[in-house]
C-alpha cells in the first residue's frame, strides 16, 4: 500500500478568469507539478463543498511533500493554497 493520489479543495483565486484563461492557469500549474513528478489527474468545480475547486495529483508522497518548497508551486497555483483541505489516498 502507498499514498498515490491527493485530493485537494480551495477556492479560486480568480473567478473572473475567462475560460480559455482559466484553462492556460492549470496548464501552468501542470507544468510546475511535472517538475515534481507529480501528475495533474483532473481539476473542476465539486458540488457538495463549501470549497468550490477541485483538483487531484498522482504521485508519491516522497515528490508530494517537495511541494512546498518550490515558491512556483504557490505563484501559478490556480486556488488559494492558504485555504486549502487535502485527502490523500492509498492504494495498493
Amino acid at each position: 500500500m502507498k499514498f498515490q493520489y491527493y485530493v485537494i479543495y480551495g477556492m479560486a483565486k480568480n473567478l473572473l478568469a475567462s475560460p480559455e484563461e482559466t484553462k492556460k492557469m492549470w496548464n501552468d500549474f501542470a507544468k510546475v507539478l511535472k517538475k515534481h513528478k507529480m501528475e495533474l489527474v483532473f481539476w473542476g468545480s465539486p458540488w457538495g463543498t463549501t470549497e468550490n475547486s477541485i483538483y487531484v495529483m498522482k504521485g508519491n508522497i516522497e515528490d508530494y511533500q517537495t511541494l512546498p518548497d518550490d515558491p512556483d508551486y504557490f505563484k501559478v497555483s490556480p486556488i488559494d493554497a492558504t485555504a486549502t483541505r487535502t485527502n490523500i489516498v492509498m492504494v495498493p
